[in-house]
């Protein structure tokens, strides 16, 4: 008994073995939905709906993705989705970056009161605000364009937030070495928080993108026209009352979980060298 007391490696080695263990069902629980999406997107129907179902499809086939193409213009919608989610992801941080950093580092009149009210926008729940924010659309003639779409997401409380902590974290030095020599505070952002903190942009650019990607809500009660549709919409129109002709629908959802893992592999470098300097204080 005091051996095992003494000696902490059995114990070490259990621990590991249930992180390893814990992460396992973790991966897995994560991984069978996308494989499933991703089989059942070669699947024929007989195939698809078959019991008991089958891991692998016994014909390969791109019938679905055919019939995809033929029964959305899905294209159009990929594009919408990607270019209006690339551009409030991108205004986000345009927003976002000087906000948090006026947060961090100055001081002015009602500080804490603005503060708070970035907090209260993550605490009230957003379908709260559907309808004055509706109402708002309408009345600006909005309806059914991409300005009811894009406008009111430009700023989000989440990524001022996530952005006023890492530059909280950043060594007061290395502005006040700016300052000293006469530059602004604007100054002091652009050259020394801002490269300093590529990796916590980035993780903040990459949610927003992914929240306004998978957005289905809000476009469904704004937009109207088809050509100005995105794709999780769109994809909505593959099913009917009646019937969902489940191989074409998860053609569509394999298709369009590409742009995030496209978007990851790109930013992954940024993500991990923001994980390594997130213990830097000042």
């Amino acid at each position: 008994m005091n051996n095992s007391v003494n000696n902490p490696a059995p114990k070490a080695r259990r621990e590991r073995w249930s992180i390893v263990v814990v992460l396992t069902l973790g991966s897995i629980l994560i991984f069978v939905p996308f494989y499933w999406m991703i089989t059942m997107a070669f699947k024929t129907p007989d195939e698809a709906y078959r019991w008991p179902p089958t891991l692998l499809p016994e014909t390969w086939t791109l019938e679905n993705f055919k019939g995809l193409f033929n029964t959305i213009p899905f294209l159009r919608m990929f594009w919408n989705s990607f270019w209006t989610s690339f551009l409030i992801a991108s205004l986000n941080i345009l927003t976002g970056a000087p906000a948090a950093y006026a947060f961090a580092r100055l001081r002015f009149p009602g500080k804490s009161t603005w503060f708070g009210t970035h907090l209260l926008s993550m605490i009230v729940p957003w379908q709260i605000t559907i309808i004055p924010v509706f109402l708002l659309i309408r009345a600006f003639g909005w309806y059914d364009s991409y300005m009811a779409l894009i406008v009111p997401s430009i700023a989000n409380g989440f990524s001022v937030f996530m952005l006023y902590q890492f530059f909280r974290s950043l060594p007061k030095s290395l502005e006040e070495s700016v300052l000293i020599d006469g530059g602004s505070w604007f100054t002091a952002l652009r050259h020394i928080a801002l490269p300093t903190s590529s990796g916590a942009l980035a993780a903040a650019w990459l949610l927003a993108f992914l929240g306004n990607w998978q957005s289905f809500l809000w476009p469904l009660i704004v937009l109207q026209s088809e050509e100005k549709m995105v794709l999780p919409v769109g994809l909505l129109y593959l099913q009917n009352q009646f019937s969902v002709n489940v191989p074409v629908l998860m053609a569509g959802a394999t298709l369009s979980v590409l742009p995030t893992i496209v978007a990851y592999i790109f930013l992954q470098r940024y993500l991990t060298d923001a994980a390594i300097t997130s213990g830097v204080k000042g």
